[in-house]
């Protein structure tokens, strides 16, 4: 197994996934306008709790992992060189909590907004995120944590 401390390389993702989901979130509003799309149907209450609820899982999510990356002293930004294997906390359920939140603050976004474009963007961000951010940050993991991270990889679902 390879230092983790004395790489100086990075999973090399292809844009900061914070982005990634902010540009599907303009996108899928800019849709809703050039389309003439429809508010997302159903009663305004039951839409403004679902997108409630899913807000505060999808919060709880991204900031459990976060919290436990700063206890760890490692980046969360895949951009940077990781420095330790995160496996406790939230991420003996999923091994991306941050993702799966963002993912999910995106869903709330698009109910509180009653946004179709929005939500039918949800599926192309996610098929991006998946190939282009956490393929390359699990082969970067592979690399520097080996038979650890496979391990890992092997009990833990990728998304839930």
């Amino acid at each position: 197994m390879v230092d983790p401390a004395s790489l100086q390389v990075t999973a090399g993702v292809i844009a900061p996934p914070p982005a990634i989901y902010a540009v599907g979130l303009g996108l899928g509003l800019l849709g809703d306008r050039l389309l003439s799309l429809a508010p997302l149907p159903g009663p305004p209450a039951l839409i403004w709790s679902l997108a409630v609820v899913t807000a505060l899982i999808g919060i709880l999510c991204a900031s459990a992992a976060l919290r436990l990356f700063r206890t760890l002293k490692t980046p969360a930004e895949p951009w940077k060189p990781t420095k330790a294997l995160a496996r406790d906390g939230i991420y003996r359920f999923t091994r991306n909590p941050m993702y799966l939140g963002m993912a999910l603050l995106m869903i709330a976004a698009g109910l509180a907004l009653r946004s179709i474009g929005v939500l039918a963007m949800l599926p192309p961000v996610i098929l991006i995120v998946d190939r282009f951010v956490i393929a390359r940050e699990e082969r970067y993991l592979e690399t520097v944590f080996g038979n650890d991270y496979a391990a890992y990889r092997a009990t833990v679902r990728r998304w839930f």
